[in-house]
């Protein structure tokens, strides 16, 4: 664990005893847990959403981190919540609507997930994750031309190339191996 990592951990542990039921606080520790003690994420994240019932933006991003700890149920459950608080203008609905995406992969309901991933990109099209994701989605479905396609339009919106300049060439070489 690099110093940096280790004085934001000691920080936040003694603003988790100032501060016990912020939900924010233990949002942003669950959060740093993720690198350093992933074992311990969705606990945190779970607590930030016992204190921030109401709180869309704890809600989406606790509810990330559980989707990324396999709680898919809590995860389910926090994007749910979200929904029912938020309208159509909510700053992270980009957010939300690519984690519903990842979510439905994970419940094989991979047109749900292409909708849900294809409305992230469209609310936010300079999101490099947001691109991959959904390209990675039409690649596993056989689509790569289609996948090509997405990580072209990206690479014009983007400041952050490297990641989808090398899925391009992963998909490039897919699509060639297709032909041969």
């Amino acid at each position: 664990m690099s110093e940096r990592h280790q004085e934001t951990l000691k920080f936040l542990e003694k603003a988790i005893q100032v501060f016990p039921e912020d939900a924010e606080v233990r949002l942003l520790y669950a959060t740093v847990l993720l690198d350093l003690r992933p074992a311990d994420v969705a606990a945190e994240a779970s607590k930030a959403v016992e204190l921030g019932p109401d709180d869309p933006v704890i809600l989406v991003r606790a509810g990330g981190l559980l989707l990324n700890r396999g709680q898919l149920d809590a995860a389910r459950s926090c994007f749910k919540q979200a929904r029912e608080t938020v309208g159509p203008d909510f700053l992270l609905m980009p957010g939300l609507l690519n984690r519903e995406g990842l979510l439905a992969i994970q419940d094989r309901d991979f047109d749900l997930a292409e909708e849900k991933l294809s409305a992230a990109v469209e609310s936010e099209p300079t999101s490099e994750p947001f691109a991959n994701d959904l390209a990675r989605l039409l690649a596993s479905r056989g689509r790569l031309t289609e996948a090509v396609e997405v990580v072209d339009q990206a690479l014009q919106q983007v400041k952050k190339k490297g990641d989808l300049e090398r899925l391009r060439t992963k998909l490039e070489a897919a699509i060639l191996s297709e032909r041969d």
